[in-house]
């Protein structure tokens, strides 16, 4: 298993998003290979947005201190019920042109998200400076909430590298795979100067694209410790 190379991309370039949203990415032909099972634990679910149909993917530049992540609702995604929690299992996330040991990491950090996709406030968890290797690279999870929408993020700590990967709603388009989804799930939450609330969702001329990413939940009704008849009566003393 990968933790979470040494490939420089010909097009480094100094890009990161503007306060209009708008990012530099490139095709790239790429049939990328399934990873190992996120999870095999009874009641877990896995969730997948994106979709490789045409074996092409986007390639992105972003860089220092710019924050991105895919959003995820439970009750659709895991069919979470009113009153559970669910616990983040761990995740999958697919980068391009990593430079490892060199210090371009990037730091994952798990947030509730509102009705209009904005972070809440402080983080429920953060995995710090994770030096990520060419493509596949798996991370543990983040901790849990009882929110219906959480949202799994990841920073560049320096730099432009690595490239963020999403699927190609427009050659998929091209060859007769599934329509582009009508909900956005990958969003752009920008960088020093520029945060977006509601984030910038990520998309081709044709539709909606999502994060080369992959999550694993658990959903379980939060326990209650039920009370003794002492401790009732002692409350009226």
């Amino acid at each position: 298993m990968r933790k979470c190379g040494f490939l420089l991309p010909w097009m480094l370039l100094i890009a990161t998003t503007s306060s209009n949203g708008k990012v530099p990415r490139i095709p790239v032909r790429d049939p990328v290979a399934a990873h190992e099972a996120l999870t095999a634990d009874q009641g877990s679910c896995s969730v997948v947005h994106y979709d490789l149909c045409s074996g092409w993917i986007w390639a992105w530049s972003l860089g220092f201190e710019e924050e991105v992540g895919v959003v995820f609702d439970l009750p659709v995604d895991c069919a979470k019920d009113p009153g559970e929690a669910c616990l983040h299992e761990g995740f999958w996330w697919y980068w391009r042109y990593t430079y490892p040991g060199y210090g371009y990491t990037v730091t994952y950090r798990l947030y509730e998200v509102d009705a209009a996709f904005c972070k809440v406030e402080p983080p429920i968890g953060t995995l710090a400076a994770q030096d990520p290797v060419e493509r596949w690279n798996h991370c543990a999870g983040l901790g849990s909430s009882e929110s219906n929408f959480l949202g799994v993020l990841a920073m560049w700590d320096k730099g432009v590298l690595p490239w963020l990967i999403t699927d190609s709603a427009a050659k998929n388009h091209q060859v007769g795979c599934a329509p582009p989804p009508e909900e956005a799930r990958s969003w752009a939450y920008g960088g020093p100067g520029y945060a977006f609330c509601p984030p910038i969702p990520f998309q081709d001329q044709t539709g909606f694209c999502n994060i080369l990413m992959d999550a694993a939940f658990s959903c379980e009704e939060t326990s209650v410790e039920p009370a003794s008849w002492g401790a009732i009566k002692a409350l009226f003393r």
